[in-house]
């Protein structure tokens, strides 16, 4: 499961390897953002800017994508 090392952020995450599709000071952290459970299961993803094959790989690779915290921006995750 991830989770913040900054913030203990365990929920919400993005993803570096997907920019955001319109990038602002108050935009989104990521064109991907997952919800995960308790487990470290994604419950919930969201894409805005990754293709049908990336949003794929990343549901089935979490690990590999998802290094971002939604909720303070932190890039300091720790996956258990």
């Amino acid at each position: 499961m991830p989770r913040c090392a900054r913030c203990g952020n365990d929920f919400s995450f993005g993803s570096q390897l997907v920019p955001p599709a319109a990038p602002t000071a108050n935009g989104p952290v990521s064109g991907l953002i997952a919800n995960f459970d308790e487990e470290g299961y994604i419950t919930e993803m969201e894409s805005l800017g990754a293709d049908i094959n990336t949003t794929q790989d990343a549901w089935e690779n979490p690990r590999e994508y998802f290094d971002v915290c939604f909720e303070c921006g932190s890039k300091d995750i720790i996956w258990n």
